[in-house]
């Protein structure tokens, strides 16, 4: 099983802004899950702390296998759904790993 998790820092600054900007992107990303092969589990949530520094948005996947995780990232249903994603955000930053 493969843990992706992807930071992002959002355009918006206004915090009634980033959480419509946040709930776009989990209305986006997780319905993918049942319509992705290999794709088990997907959330997208906002950061509370609100602590300078922080990343505004994350999520977290879990995937079969790294080739699942590798389909799941061309999927046209993920391409269609970054394009929410990168109409709201300015920064990315991802690990992927093991459990």
């Amino acid at each position: 099983m493969i843990r992706h998790v992807v930071m992002w820092k959002l355009i918006a600054e206004d915090p009634a802004d980033q959480k419509i900007a946040a709930d776009a992107m989990a209305a986006a990303l997780e319905p993918l899950v049942g319509k992705i092969d290999g794709l088990e589990a997907l959330t997208v949530r906002p950061d509370v702390a609100t602590v300078a520094g922080n990343w505004d948005v994350i999520l977290v996947s879990d995937h079969t296998s790294v080739e699942a995780l590798a389909a799941y990232g061309t999927h046209p249903l993920h391409v269609e759904a970054g394009a929410v994603v990168k109409a709201n955000t300015r920064e990315r930053a991802c690990v992927d790993f093991e459990l």
